[in-house]
């Protein structure tokens, strides 16, 4: 079974990158400059570069990935009964229209 999509030569479908709204959104997909993680359980905010995050983690790095290797260490992340409390986020997803996951994107 072939599973490589046939596209016509010089289709500018070539060029633009397949939005699915199944994928979490990464490092590829948010064009800020800048990455701020707030917790407001732990009165926590910082401010990342994201052309470092994407040096050191690479472009196709998940949001939701990220979330996890900033709050290591988190009680509230890894509790006893399993359901994760940490309130980890990152507010500039959702001043620019991104979400964890790009499905809940309108």
């Amino acid at each position: 079974m072939n599973s490589i999509a046939y596209r016509p030569t010089g289709s500018k479908m070539s060029s633009i990158r397949k939005n699915t709204y199944d994928d979490p959104t990464t490092l590829r997909d948010f064009r800020g400059s800048v990455v701020t993680v707030e917790c407001t359980a732990c009165d926590r905010k910082t401010e990342l570069d994201r052309k470092t995050l994407v040096k050191q983690y690479g472009a196709s790095f998940t949001f939701q990935q990220l979330r996890r290797r900033v709050s290591l260490g988190c009680s509230r992340m890894f509790s006893e009964d399993g359901v994760d409390r940490c309130q980890t986020r990152f507010p500039g997803l959702t001043a620019n229209g991104f979400s964890l996951s790009k499905e809940d994107t309108p």
